[in-house]
């Protein structure tokens, strides 16, 4: 009996344009040097987890986080490009590195109007980290308008 494989899905952490990382003005991003997936164009100002797991990570200048699925595949939500360089300002972080989450919490706010202020890019990567897209055999990337907690913007399947 054939079974169809849908995969793991990950959820969009923030409502609003899905596109492909390699349309990302960041050569470490579009060149999948951090890892593989999508980013969003966000309309809303509350990241979510995309999946269930444990925070591997809250980036110093909370603008990075990392979960891991409880089956061991990372991903990275990075918001917006350039704003390490704001040290923190603009960012809420909700959540800390060793707390299990589920998908669709709140993870961390967002001034997404500060950080146009600054002349900074809002586009938001969102990948499984290169540690990990090494363990995956297909990943599915769905385009366009997404739901934050709702809507897959990725799907998986580890080898």
């Amino acid at each position: 009996m054939f079974l169809r494989q849908k995969g793991e899905e990950i959820l969009a952490p923030l409502s609003g344009k899905v596109i492909s990382i390699s349309d990302v003005n960041s050569p470490i991003f579009s060149g999948k040097v951090v890892g593989d997936g999508v980013a969003i164009f966000p309309t809303d100002n509350v990241a979510l987890a995309p999946i269930s797991g444990v925070v591997s990570f809250v980036g110093a200048q909370k603008h990075t986080y990392g979960i891991t699925a409880y089956d061991g595949t990372e991903v990275l939500i990075h918001l917006g490009i350039g704003t390490v360089s704001l040290d923190g300002e603009g960012f809420e972080s909700l959540v800390k590195a060793g707390e299990q989450i589920t998908a669709g919490t709140p993870i961390c706010k967002v001034d997404f109007d500060l950080i146009k202020s600054k002349q900074l890019d809002i586009t938001c990567p969102v990948v499984i980290t290169s540690s990990s897209i090494d363990k995956v055999k297909r990943l599915t990337i769905t385009l366009g308008e997404a739901i934050a907690g709702k809507t897959a913007c990725m799907r998986y399947v580890n080898k």
